[in-house]
């Protein structure tokens, strides 16, 4: 097992989600951080980490290495990179959200010098990130995923070891393809409301109690915050970052000779889709900030304002006391 005392964990890409990892991670374990913008490994910095000047120098002071940069093209460059001048490193682990071949083409390089790869992307945002809640989706071999496993409770509640390298991104396109992919659904339900006088509100009030229920009613708002709150919300390159994960579950699954087309159409659609709603919210002032449950974090729909709490999130906790 990895040692919380000894062991040094490397984090490449300070976003969102990988500075509110960090900030789990940081609480067990000494953390070095590298990012091309200065701003955000200051910031690191000023929360506790070191930071590192260059790949080679994280390399020759960390033992585990995490990767959340934001997408294949960004991971291929740094794990090859990393693998170039392995320095000190047993294992590397993958949490963007990529392609399961591209992780699983990086893991046979890996391999071949003797560096163990996990792909291990998380789910339920930057809010559960910072708290060391999220849900962690690990591929890879049995002995690399137990050594780290102390590094995965560092910042994850809920780990799903669910199969070899690759599998942590599929699980996770999968999850993404449900999330995102149904998001839009119900943008346009909303729309159908909408326009028979009915308030996104009241569809959430007789959606949760109905056949149409999920955690995207539950969480209504939350996607839109993410969109606003993200450093790179407000220009084109937010859009692409919130279709891509859709649009490579429908490529995924052609690589493996899988036809997706509701999903294909959807990727398709999604960029139009969410520029539209922020252009609804904005010209009618709803960009305003929304209550949030005080276990998860996340935004709470109108049913659950009064409780401050989701009912799942609350009986979770009873459950875990």
């Amino acid at each position: 097992m990895a040692s919380r005392d000894d062991t040094v964990v490397g984090m490449i890409g300070m976003g969102d989600m990988g500075a509110a990892l960090a900030g789990s991670i940081m609480r067990r374990y000494s953390v070095i951080v590298f990012d091309l913008r200065a701003e955000a490994v200051e910031q690191m910095v000023r929360s506790g980490a070191r930071a590192a000047d260059s790949l080679e120098a994280l390399s020759d002071q960390c033992d585990v290495v995490i990767v959340v940069v934001v997408n294949d093209k960004q991971v291929d460059q740094v794990v090859g990179d990393l693998l170039r001048h392995p320095g000190k490193i047993h294992t590397i682990i993958v949490s963007s959200t990529v392609l399961p071949t591209t992780v699983i083409a990086l893991g046979e390089q890996a391999c071949a010098i003797g560096v163990d790869l996990i792909d291990a992307p998380v789910t339920g945002g930057a809010d559960k990130a910072s708290r060391g809640i999220i849900t962690v989706l690990i591929g890879g071999d049995e002995k690399p995923v137990q050594r780290c496993w102390p590094v995965f409770q560092s910042f994850g509640k809920a780990l799903f070891h669910i199969g070899p390298v690759g599998a942590g991104s599929a699980g996770k396109l999968v999850n993404n393809l449900f999330s995102l992919g149904g998001e839009m659904l119900i943008l346009e339900g909303m729309q159908l409301a909408r326009a028979y006088g009915i308030s996104e509100e009241a569809v959430t009030e007789f959606v949760t109690v109905g056949t149409g229920d999920s955690r995207n009613i539950r969480t209504w708002g939350r996607h839109d915050r993410a969109r606003r709150s993200h450093h790179l919300g407000g220009t084109e390159a937010i859009y692409e970052i919130f279709s891509k994960d859709v649009k490579n579950a429908a490529l995924a699954a052609g690589l493996r000779g899988v036809t997706l087309p509701i999903a294909a159409t959807i990727g398709a659609t999604m960029v139009e889709q969410a520029k539209a709603r922020d252009k609804y919210l904005l010209e009618n002032g709803l960009t305003g900030p929304v209550p949030q449950c005080t276990i998860c974090g996340q935004d709470l729909a109108s049913p659950y304002r009064k409780a401050g709490v989701h009912p799942e999130c609350a009986f979770d906790g009873r459950r875990v006391q």
